[in-house]
């Protein structure tokens, strides 16, 4: 145990499905240390996530885009004489951050340059791993005992307080549909979704479709496709997105943060891959009930770089390769698997 560690800063200025996949580390840290205070630092945009993040006394946001925040958050941190600071995915300005907070020690990783401000040497050999497993890596100098599989669990909380303004009249949902994602490359085809949303409707189903405000138009499309079992659920805030998620019986959709928050709030998962190793972006067990499709490896047998930049920011090749009969079985056997059942392919 880490009893005299108690004040505790926590960064990781990244998006919603890195925020979502460093849950296991407030986890261990909460586990391992005596009633520790718990301050994360997050971007401004997703300032909500104060009220679904577990084990956090309180969060703080960053905007980069105001030139003058970074010295109100460094004065603001300093209040807290922090004990340990662990800054989860560095970039130098964060790592800089790290080391302005004047916390007495300092974890800073990054993924892929020099651990700057770090008060230790990390010990890390980088290699393709999960995201958890790397957060977890900057934990390294503590010398923790060995972490459990049920620690390494993503984990959200759904805090009712926030969420009585939510009429349980307008939910309208079995199925989810995440139809969006932050890079075109990573968005399945939509004639798939419609497809496979009538084909899950005329099953029973009824079918929520996911997606930002700036999807609207696609979504809409979507929407309609499917027919009268759908509705579209578009540009909700956190609070609400993560309630609609709760209900879900299966959240399908595209590799993104929508996704990262349904499994962590426990539904059923079938996530679509494009051009990202699911190595790395889908630390989650079938046996839990989260299933990916993936055609990476089949591309990378075609003698193609699937490691190359081009590849992952451009390529097509993958998602293309997703047919709704697989997205469609999966779906019906997730829908069928009961807890702890294995997921039969």
């Amino acid at each position: 145990m880490l009893k005299p560690i108690k004040n505790i800063l926590v960064i990781k200025l990244r998006d919603i499905g890195d925020i979502v996949l460093s849950t296991p580390v407030l986890k261990v840290l909460d586990y391992n240390c005596a009633a520790p205070k718990i301050i994360y630092v997050l971007k401004k945009e997703y300032e909500n996530f104060k009220y679904l993040l577990p084990y956090v006394h309180e969060v703080i946001t960053y905007d980069k885009n105001d030139p003058f925040d970074l010295i109100r958050l460094v004065f603001r941190l300093r209040k807290y004489d922090f004990d340990l600071c662990v800054n989860l995915h560095a970039t130098f300005r964060s790592a800089l951050i790290s080391l302005l907070s004047g916390a007495k020690f300092r974890l800073v990783h990054n993924h892929s340059g020099k651990d700057y401000f770090s008060s230790v040497p990390l010990g890390i050999i980088e290699a393709q791993k999960s995201i958890i497993e790397r957060d977890l890596d900057t934990l390294n100098p503590l010398k923790l005992a060995d972490i459990s599989d049920e620690m390494k669990k993503t984990e959200l909380k759904l805090n009712e307080e926030y969420t009585r303004y939510i009429d349980d009249d307008e939910v309208w949902l079995t199925v989810g549909l995440g139809i969006g994602a932050k890079r075109d490359n990573k968005m399945w085809m939509k004639e798939g979704f419609i497809e496979t949303g009538k084909r899950l409707a005329a099953d029973g189903y009824k079918i929520a479709v996911f997606c930002s405000a700036d999807e609207k138009g696609i979504g809409e499309i979507v929407t309609a496709g499917i027919g009268e079992k759908a509705k579209l659920y578009c540009g909700l805030d956190f609070l609400r997105l993560a309630f609609f998620l709760n209900k879900l019986r299966l959240f399908i959709g595209n590799d993104s943060g929508l996704r990262h928050m349904a499994a962590a709030l426990g539904i059923k998962t079938l996530t679509l891959f494009g051009p990202e190793n699911p190595v790395e972006w889908h630390p989650y067990r079938e046996e839990d009930g989260h299933f990916k499709i993936s055609h990476l490896q089949d591309v990378a047998k075609t003698g193609i770089d699937v490691d190359s930049k081009k590849f992952r920011t451009r390529s097509m090749q993958p998602m293309e390769m997703i047919t709704v009969d697989e997205v469609y079985d999966a779906a019906s056997k997730l829908l069928k698997q009961k807890a702890n059942q294995p997921f039969v392919h």
